[in-house]
């Protein structure tokens, strides 16, 4: 890449020959992008910067094939509301408007509609982790008048073939990490408890597999200090959680990708918050 990035996202185009990495921070937060061009194997910056300098921020490729960029850390360590769109046909930013509640280490999940997307929890302006839960549609965002279960951040979505949302663990990232877990419903637009973890954890990745079950990886227990080895299956039929393989190395902060045959999970912390270069399959 043109420059190192931590704590950054990385977004494949919808042609899937193409990768945008924005903002992230070594010292500081980064306001420049970058793509990935497979085709010529290169790196180059995007035309315009983003209108807004973030790390620990999230960013959701549209069915229109804009990336929105949401919320993140500013330059001060602040959690921000501001939200721009990524435009692939000039290969610049546009600014969108801001969330409703500033919001960093939180998800942002694209429902089935291919337009709406859920914000879920993180830490707000004032470093407290919070509940709340808003919808970004055709550029505007709606505070939901329903909150999640739980106070979370830097916990795991995904959206579910049914068209709901899984939403579990997470914490404060020093000494919480949770069990809980819980759906959203886009039709009711409320949450509802499911079944807990086996396993405390936050910092981690969940993968919807082909079978329509969820897998667990990885992530920090910071309230035990420990990294859980043992990954989970969630049952959408029974909404509970199962013990499956267990993992080679204890990691958190994470990335997973779903292959053909495979799960790969990669990278990340150990206990020791040292970096991993190491990566592991789980097989399908």
């Amino acid at each position: 890449m043109k420059a190192a990035r931590n704590y950054h996202t990385v977004t494949a185009f919808a042609n899937n020959t193409k990768v945008l990495a924005a903002g992230g921070k070594i010292t500081s937060a980064y306001q420049t992008a970058e793509v990935y061009n497979s085709v010529n194997n290169t790196w180059t910056y995007t035309s315009i910067s983003m209108s807004n300098s973030r790390y620990a921020h999230t960013a959701t490729l549209l069915a229109n094939g804009q990336i929105l960029i949401a919320g993140g850390y500013n330059a001060s360590g602040i959690s921000i509301s501001a939200a721009e769109l990524y435009i692939p046909s000039s290969n610049s930013f546009i600014n969108t408007n801001n969330m409703n509640i500033a919001r960093s280490h939180f998800t942002s999940t694209l429902l089935s509609d291919g337009s709406t997307v859920l914000v879920t929890g993180g830490v707000n302006a004032s470093s407290y982790l919070i509940s709340t839960a808003e919808l970004y549609i055709n550029g505007s965002w709606t505070l939901l008048s329903t909150r999640m279960t739980t106070n979370r951040a830097n916990h795991a979505a995904v959206l579910l073939n049914d068209g709901t949302v899984l939403v579990a663990g997470g914490g404060d990232s020093t000494s919480n990490a949770y069990l809980a877990a819980e759906i959203y419903n886009p039709i009711t637009q409320n949450f509802t408890a499911v079944g807990q973890m086996q396993y405390r954890r936050g910092a981690f990745t969940l993968t919807l597999l082909p079978s329509g079950k969820v897998l667990a990886t990885g992530g920090a227990d910071w309230s035990s200090g420990t990294y859980p080895l043992v990954c989970e299956l969630y049952d959408p039929v029974t909404r509970t959680w199962s013990n499956t393989t267990m993992l080679s190395h204890g990691r958190s902060y994470h990335q997973s990708i779903l292959t053909n045959s495979f799960v790969l999970t990669m990278g990340g912390y150990d206990g020791n918050n040292t970096r991993i270069t190491t990566s592991e399959k789980y097989n399908l």
